[in-house]
């Protein structure tokens, strides 16, 4: 088991890939619905269009992007904390058969 700091870093970790998830999934929702509005120079495509000349990408291609790292990164996350719980836990087990069997060594004698 992990401690309750490393818990709460993991906890805090999640919401913040979350958050950035979340910014990503609002991006390409706008995106979408400024694409779909009938008015040409709508507020949200004028926003997209100065954002692509200023990033040389639109709201859907950068909220992908969020969304993807955002993925990858709770997957990381998920891979170092396991692997830390697993070491944790191989230990425990270790230590258990220590112990079990320095106590049939001491019913021996």
């Amino acid at each position: 088991m992990l401690s309750k700091k490393e818990k709460t870093t993991e906890i805090i970790l999640f919401i913040g890939y979350g958050l950035i998830a979340l910014a990503g999934l609002v991006l390409v929702i706008l995106h979408i619905i400024g694409m779909n509005l009938d008015n040409l120079s709508n507020v949200l495509r004028t926003a997209n269009e100065k954002f692509a000349q200023t990033m040389k990408m639109s709201f859907l291609v950068f909220g992908s992007l969020l969304i993807v790292l955002a993925g990858i990164l709770s997957a990381i996350t998920l891979a170092v904390n396991g692997q830390k719980v697993e070491l944790v836990e191989e230990k425990k087990a270790r230590r258990r058969q220590r112990l079990a069997l320095e106590e049939d060594s001491a019913e021996l004698e």
